[in-house]
């Protein structure tokens, strides 16, 4: 073969071979880690075996992000805790909300969250706050309620995105500073 026919072939082949290298490094896509200093507690089903949830790297992210936004929308909603007296948009919470007591909100946005899909949505006084994953092998949490009144539930599906699946969970929690300022 010629100089020239090994370039075209060689050309071809990068050619052939990037859509393939691409879907490697995008289901290789870290996200984003744990914060250092932050340790999950162990979650677990609030049925009657209380059993314990195996979380992967990347579902300990998307856990402390909702949860995260949890809390600090019962920071906006209380003037108590210096917030505005009302629930914050996820917007809001990723640029920071001047409260009494400090700024408010999230010091990390997660739309770098390459792993999850994240959305919060208010409703009156009450909200919706998803992490849906955006590839296989990964589960999906919500919290449905009124973070004002503390009366809300966290749900988690193993198996995926579809939430109409989620269990619901009755212990979680976490030490250190998580996605919060």
């Amino acid at each position: 073969m010629t100089i020239r026919c090994i370039r075209v072939v060689t050309i071809l082949g990068f050619l052939l071979m990037y859509p393939v290298w691409n879907l490697i490094v995008q289901a290789a896509a870290p996200g984003v880690a744990v914060p250092a200093g932050t340790k999950l507690n162990t979650l677990k089903y609030s049925d009657i075996s209380g059993t314990a949830v195996e979380l992967k790297a990347a579902e300990q992210v998307a856990f402390l992000f909702v949860y995260g936004m949890q809390n600090l929308e019962s920071n906006c909603v209380s003037t108590f805790f210096g917030g505005p007296g009302r629930p914050c948009s996820l917007d809001e919470l990723v640029k920071g909300v001047r409260g009494k007591s400090g700024t408010i909100g999230l010091n990390t946005d997660p739309a770098q969250d390459s792993n999850y899909k994240y959305r919060l949505e208010v409703i009156g006084q009450d909200c919706v706050i998803t992490a849906l994953p955006q590839r296989a092998g990964l589960g999906g949490f919500a919290y449905v309620g009124s973070p004002g009144g503390m009366h809300g539930n966290f749900y988690y599906n193993p198996n995926g995105a579809d939430m109409t699946q989620g269990k619901l969970l009755g212990e979680m929690g976490y030490s250190g500073k998580g996605f919060t300022r």
